[in-house]
């Protein structure tokens, strides 16, 4: 397959820069110039909705060419690197690099508790053990969200509708609801709404399974009868990322490689990072390819520090503690997985491929 690296100047990043020059706030990258135009009418309501792991891929196969969705399309944009849900959300909830924000993947090791932790669920990795007595990732990885960011200028009302965000909500039917009724309250207002389909049916059924297509024609669907609902608005339909069907290395089918490591891999299983013994630290990489082949892009710590490819901008202080010595990143089907015991969906993310790296960006003036 071939590789397909974020692009920081075409990206979700890019998407939330324009939101905050639009509501007249402070932003650290580019905007993106597709979306810029398209604000410059000055709608009443500026809604984002984001459906978890509907990447370009999932469009083009389950929705004909003349659906509501991809007749919509504007353009392709680049997700973030790692292309998984951590990552991307917040850094469209944030307006800065996965490098800034810190929230790099879906499990990373914190010196502070030598734990590797689950930020997410704030979980111990391969138990549902509370990692501390505080949500970890909340407290050491703290970030102002763009819904704050847009509220202290006075310029407009901002609201996340989901089942994490200011306004909570436990179904597609209750999102699209309370969509509608904040777009018709007075004012200008920006409402970003996350939805966690159909990206939680892919990993457990695949990518082209009949169950996905359900879900993208009724999401497809939806937002057609709620661009229907509306006036003065404009509707962005997006994802964080795309998925590809993947298949698993066993690490501990592989002894050498194992011996060489301290702890199981964190950050994700299709960008897989590895803390390296001392003694070890010069031959990993070879070994490392003996056995896994090139069905991986292996960089080490300096390699991603002079690559930039988890974003431009200032450094978060834990970020080299989060990639440890090498990372081994998807460039093919496979993902790496510590045991025959850990959980291996049939359909996965965070991978440098097209599947993983296209999302789409979609508007309906309205």
């Amino acid at each position: 397959m071939e590789i397909k690296y974020p692009d920081y100047t075409n990206s979700l990043v890019n998407l939330a820069s324009s939101i905050l020059k639009h509501f007249g706030a402070i932003y650290r990258h580019p905007t993106l110039p597709a979306f810029d135009r398209l604000l410059s009418d000055n709608y009443k309501n500026v809604v984002v909705l984001l459906f978890d792991g509907m990447g370009i891929d999932a469009l083009s196969y389950h929705l004909t060419a003349e659906s509501f969705l991809r007749k919509h399309l504007v353009t392709e944009i680049s997700s973030v690197f790692p292309s998984t849900t951590t990552a991307a959300t917040i850094t469209i909830e944030s307006g800065i690099t996965p490098a800034e924000h810190g929230w790099i993947g879906w499990t990373l090791y914190f010196k502070e508790l030598n734990k590797l932790v689950n930020i997410f669920p704030n979980t111990v990795k391969f138990t549902q053990e509370p990692a501390a007595d505080y949500h970890v990732a909340g407290k050491l990885l703290p970030y102002k969200s763009i819904i704050n960011i847009i509220n202290e200028t006075g310029n407009a009302k901002a609201y996340s509708v989901s089942p994490f965000g200011t306004n909570k909500i436990s179904t597609i039917d209750e999102l699209f609801n309370e969509v509608i009724s904040l777009c018709r309250q007075e004012g200008r207002k920006y409402i970003y709404s996350y939805w966690d389909e159909p990206d939680a049916t892919m990993h457990m059924a695949g990518c082209y399974d009949n169950s996905v297509g359900i879900l993208i024609k009724d999401i497809n669907d939806r937002v057609e009868k709620l661009c229907r609902e509306l006036e003065d608005t404009l509707v962005i339909v997006t994802a964080d990322h795309g998925l590809t069907d993947t298949k698993y290395r066993i690490l501990t089918d592989y002894p050498g490689l194992l011996n060489m490591i301290k702890r199981p891999p964190s950050i994700e299983n299709r960008a897989a990072c590895f803390y390296v013994k001392e003694e070890y630290q010069s031959r990993f990489a070879d070994e490392f390819y003996k056995v896994m082949g090139d069905d991986f892009l292996l960089m080490s710590k300096e390699d991603i520090k002079k690559s930039n490819i988890f974003g431009y901008g200032n450094i978060h202080p834990k970020f080299e503690d989060f990639i440890g010595d090498f990372i081994a990143i998807a460039t093919a089907e496979y993902g790496i997985v510590y045991s025959i015991y850990q959980k291996q969906d049939y359909a996965n993310h965070a991978g440098l491929t097209a599947k993983e790296m296209h999302v789409p960006f979609i508007a309906i003036k309205k």
